[in-house]
């Protein structure tokens, strides 16, 4: 059942910058996004090339719906988990100890041909920002 759940997300993910909306940093110039099924964990690879031209490369893997994945020493979070809401969206969180640090909700628009991202960062005793990234389906 998970992997019908998950198939709609599957593929690469193109940013439209124009569509984005970031509360904090500066927005890429451009970025993908790639998921993928590994044997029924979800991998996300993130490709993003900032305004100065610098490029990051980022890569995780969690089963969706399945247990909190303990993270190695970041420094920032320790554990985070994925879970379906609903059929068209896809949340993962970050937390340090008891406390979400961030969350990302992806979902999908009906046609499948779009997936927002929302990713809101809670900064203790500070603020919790929020960057909006839309993403367009490659062909």
């Amino acid at each position: 059942m998970t992997e019908d759940k998950l198939g709609p997300f599957l593929g690469t993910w193109i940013l439209d910058t124009e569509e984005s909306d970031f509360e904090q940093g500066e927005p890429p110039k451009s970025a993908t996004m790639k998921i993928e099924d590994n044997f029924g964990m979800a991998r996300f690879s993130m490709n993003q090339v900032s305004q100065e031209g610098e490029v990051t490369n980022d890569e995780f893997e969690a089963l969706p719906d399945g247990p909190e994945v303990k993270l190695g020493k970041s420094g920032l979070v320790d554990a985070m988990r994925l879970v379906f809401e609903g059929d068209h969206k896809l949340v993962s969180e970050a937390r340090r100890g008891h406390l979400t640090i961030m969350k990302a909700e992806r979902e999908l628009s009906d046609n499948g041909a779009t997936l927002t991202v929302t990713q809101t960062v809670h900064l203790v005793d500070v603020a919790s920002f929020k960057n909006i990234s839309v993403y367009r389906k490659a062909q």
